[in-house]
């Protein structure tokens, strides 16, 4: 018994140094799965938004001319709230966003919103065209009035409205030139809604953009 007395203590103290160096090590491993998770939840989330801002990115389309245009009016009622995509530019009173329709061969599409006291209206634009040459984006300008006057605006029970407007013809000496479409129809939502195309002299530069507008005239505007 005396012999066995201090082997069975040698084996305890064995036994139980040998235990506290796994639960050392379990610790540690812990902390190290820890700190494993935390950097994938991390990467994980970040892919995650990755993944949201290529969905957005997605959500732009470049559409038929007709459709694009067909969009825009539609969503006047709604503010031009369906097609507004990320906000490009606030300044002031006035913020630009990229438009989620997209028309072919257009420099950029944006939609703006007012927010002033007197104007709290959304506005469409496209920059179709830019050239120092006044020739090149004089044909442009009207290609552009063709292709309007084939747009429409499409209606809940099936019927199609189409555009209808004056030419305006352009002359190199005047700095700004306007041809303006407008819905045939009798609807107090689309009473101030228009098309614009217009052709303007700037900074050495001709441009030729599309502008969807719903807004009363300066006279009116005044009066409220």
């Amino acid at each position: 018994m005396k012999t066995l007395l201090p082997l069975l203590v040698a084996v305890g103290i064995s036994v139980s140094c040998g235990a506290q160096v796994p639960d050392s090590l379990s610790r540690a491993d812990s902390l190290s799965r820890l700190d494993s998770l935390a950097r994938l939840d991390s990467l994980g989330r970040l892919d995650s938004l990755a993944r949201v801002d290529s969905g957005l990115r997605a959500h732009v389309q470049v559409l038929p001319f007709p459709a694009v245009i067909d969009a825009v009016l539609r969503d006047f009622p709604h503010q031009l709230g369906h097609i507004t995509g990320e906000l490009v530019l606030a300044q002031g009173e006035i913020e630009n966003y990229s438009s989620l329709v997209v028309l072919p061969d257009a420099e950029q599409c944006i939609v703006t919103r007012y927010h002033s006291r007197r104007d709290t209206t959304a506005s469409w634009q496209a920059k179709m065209f830019s050239s120092d040459d006044f020739g090149k984006a004089s044909r442009q300008y009207q290609e552009l009035f063709q292709k309007l006057k084939t747009c429409y605006m499409s209606l809940l029970d099936g019927r199609i409205i189409y555009l209808t407007g004056k030419w305006e013809a352009p002359k190199e000496e005047a700095a700004f030139t306007t041809s303006t479409l407008r819905l045939p129809m009798e609807n107090w939502r689309y009473k101030d809604v228009k098309v614009e195309l217009e052709l303007v002299y700037l900074l050495a530069e001709w441009t030729v953009n599309i502008n969807i507008v719903s807004k009363p005239p300066d006279n009116e505007m005044g009066l409220q």
